[in-house]
């Protein structure tokens, strides 16, 4: 009973928006398009010019949000397990595996009013993309990244919903000719932005 008290002075002591913020989890499946911006420099073991791009994929993660006002404040990681191959309309030669992880924080705006069943939503994030080859003797590659998203929150009932989104992922890279490799020019560069586009799908829970 004497708890009641306090937790009435630590609610007194918040701000009253702060009060009435709710915390999203929502873990997301989805499937990524994109990223075929990679080609070879002169001094690689490839023909000069050969165009290479990300295997199109399945992709999950999850985000963290934090209600402000009518918006929210977000936390969201990707992943993409790709592999990197020609750019070949029909069947693309796998090079070697790469897994795309992405950290990033930023937010969405809503649309229509709180109670509302359907909510649509625009956000962005500013973060890292980091992508990481399977084989042994290339390298790490840690790049800045942003992305935009659209899409709508259905509720269920007070704690749970479904979210439905695609967000456009990209990754700003130099001018390097030597991605991948830390002994100098092995054969990728990359162009200045490499974009993708991930449609996914999760559970919201709120708390």
């Amino acid at each position: 009973m004497r708890l009641r008290p306090l937790a009435a002075l630590i609610l007194a002591a918040l701000p009253s928006a702060a009060r009435g913020q709710t915390i999203e989890i929502t873990p997301v499946a989805g499937y990524r398009f994109g990223g075929g911006n990679v080609n070879t420099n002169a001094q690689g073991d490839f023909e000069p010019g050969a165009s290479f791009e990300l295997d199109d994929s399945a992709s999950f993660g999850i985000h963290l949000g934090y209600r402000v006002g009518e918006g929210e404040i977000e936390l969201l990681y990707a992943r993409q397990d790709t592999r990197l191959q020609s750019a070949d309309p029909f069947a693309g030669v796998p090079v070697f595996d790469l897994a795309v992880d992405i950290w990033q924080l930023g937010g969405n705006y809503y649309f229509l009013d709180d109670d509302a069943r359907v909510r649509p939503y625009v956000g962005v994030g500013l973060g890292l993309t980091r992508m990481l080859p399977e084989p042994a003797g290339l390298d790490d590659e840690t790049r800045f990244s942003a992305s935009f998203g659209a899409g709508a929150k259905l509720w269920l009932g007070g704690h749970f919903g479904l979210r439905l989104e695609a967000r456009g992922f990209f990754t700003v890279f130099g001018s390097d000719d030597d991605n991948f490799c830390s002994s100098g020019p092995c054969g990728f560069g990359t162009s200045q932005l490499m974009s993708q586009v991930d449609l996914r799908a999760g559970l919201i829970m709120r708390f």
